[in-house]
């Protein structure tokens, strides 16, 4: 054996150690891990969790529509002057008045007397007196009713008592809408699951499909020897040498590119965790042979029961017959009763009041037929859902009978290749006999080593199909966590 030769064995074999463990130095984790580590700190996870915190305080809000909304008012007015009442013509009318008809009394008083009647000078002294008299004793007419400057602070509030179930409905729109919210929260969680279970059979599938490739290169590398010592000898020609050594060039080709795939693989599978890039990772696991499908009754059943979409379009018609009973309430009065209360009655006119309480009625007599339209409207938005839930109901329904039937597939798949592998084996082991006695070709080599290549491939890949199709099978029933529990009951690893 050459130097060359040995510097590519020992290559080859640094290789094949790289591949196998290419993040020997990293943190091992496991699928239940890699889910955990997505469902706490994805961002897509973290945005739903606020939008429920969000919808949340939308309950409360709505709410506070039962509850009595007490306003307090505050404020300094300053007037260019204060606002004043003068009454002081009505008061010189009656001053006048009353002093001719005192005079007059007196005059009427005096004849009854028996005494000579009044000349008008007289009166008119008379008249004089009395008006000074009356001018000493009755106030001014002149009154102060605001102030130039004054401060107001008022208590006003306003309890609903009847607003046609307006609010009743509000409410419950609100709680449904929360209730949608948690359900978006679960769908983003089950579709995150899923990716990181797809990611990380990704990762697993590649990684064995790298050993696959590890082992073909290895195989077609002691065959490329092999044949290089017999062509020396004259035992065989030069084409089968070239063979074998095209052979090794194509499995060190399919070998770069499987682990360029792993590599795009552990970093989708980084991003779906939401880690860092630069956190080094090793998937140390395999995909194993075990078999644990319910009927497909049983997925139909829980689709229906579980599928985030089918719940949310079950809350969105109940949101629309809320939105019936909103809109209808427009029809009806609203009452309500209120109250006031002012803080500053010293700067309160004399005709307003302290305080005042009272009902109110509010009914809308026309607006251009709009409360009807919108009426008729939301009755037809009703509707549309219902057909929309038929539809989603049955293209779901018909989505895990594909991907039930497609897990039955690939397990089927999976176990008739079992055979076949056992064959290309046996014929492996068959042309390197008859090739290393001069009774075989190099091509008779290298085709049974691709051959158990690609048998073994199909084998993994039956298999890696099969469990992606289960994952999705149980993403659409609404279970995708379930697949953790089934990957813990593995069974026996295969080879």
């Amino acid at each position: 054996m050459n130097f060359r030769k040995i510097l590519e064995i020992t290559g080859l074999l640094i290789l094949g150690a790289l591949v196998i463990h290419p993040q020997s130095q990293g943190e091992k984790i496991d699928l239940e891990f890699a889910v955990a580590s997505a469902l706490k700190g994805h961002p897509r996870i973290k945005q739903m969790e606020t939008a429920v915190q969000k919808s949340e305080r939308g309950k409360e809000d709505a709410f506070g529509n039962f509850l009595p909304e007490i306003n307090l008012g505050y404020s300094f007015t300053h007037l260019n002057g204060p606002i004043s009442i003068d009454l002081s013509p009505i008061r010189d009318a009656m001053i006048t008045l009353q002093s001719k008809n005192q005079a007059e009394f007196a005059n009427i008083y005096r004849l009854m007397g028996g005494g000579a009647p009044l000349t008008d000078a007289q009166k008119s002294s008379l008249a004089g007196n009395y008006a000074t008299q009356l001018n000493s004793l009755l106030p001014e007419f002149k009154s102060t009713l605001k102030k130039q400057d004054y401060w107001t602070a008022t208590i006003t509030g306003v309890q609903p008592l009847f607003t046609g179930g307006k609010i009743v409905a509000a409410n419950k729109i609100a709680e449904l809408e929360y209730s949608a919210a948690n359900l978006e929260l679960q769908r983003v969680k089950n579709e995150i699951t899923a990716e990181v279970i797809n990611n990380y059979l990704n990762v697993v599938f590649l990684t064995e499909l790298v050993k696959v490739r590890t082992d073909v290169t290895s195989g077609m590398k002691k065959h490329e020897e092999r044949a290089g010592k017999m062509l020396a000898e004259g035992l065989i020609a030069n084409y089968n040498y070239l063979r074998a050594k095209v052979a090794v060039s194509d499995a060190e080709r399919n070998l770069y590119n499987d682990q360029k795939n792993l590599e795009l693989a552990i970093l989708a599978l980084k991003n779906s965790m939401a880690i860092e890039e630069n956190r080094e990772i090793v998937v140390e696991d395999s995909l194993v042979t075990t078999t644990f499908l319910e009927t497909e009754i049983i997925y139909t059943q829980l689709a229906k029961e579980n599928h985030p979409l089918l719940k949310l379009i079950e809350i969105k018609k109940q949101m629309a017959a809320e939105k019936v009973s909103v809109d209808r309430s427009k029809f009806m009065p609203t009452i309500a009763a209120f109250g006031k209360y002012e803080l500053y009655p010293e700067y309160l006119s004399a005709i307003e009041p302290k305080w005042a309480v009272g009902v109110s009625l509010n009914l809308n007599l026309f607006n251009g037929l709009q409360d009807k339209a919108n009426l008729q409207s939301s009755k037809l938005l009703e509707k549309e859902i219902g057909y929309i839930e038929q539809d989603a109901t049955s293209k779901i329904n018909l989505l895990v009978q594909k991907q039930y039937r497609a897990s039955e597939n690939s397990a089927e798949r999976f176990g008739r290749g079992s055979t076949s592998l056992e064959l290309a084996e046996e014929n492996l082991r068959l042309n390197e006999k008859r090739f290393d006695t001069g009774l075989g070709t190099s091509l008779e080599v290298v085709d049974a080593r691709l051959m158990l290549e690609k048998n073994k491939i199909e084998l993994k890949t039956a298999l890696y199909e099969y469990y992606k199709n289960v994952c999705q099978l149980l993403e659409t029933s609404g279970k995708p966590e379930d697949f953790l529990r089934i990957w813990l009951m593995q069974g026996e690893k295969t080879k």
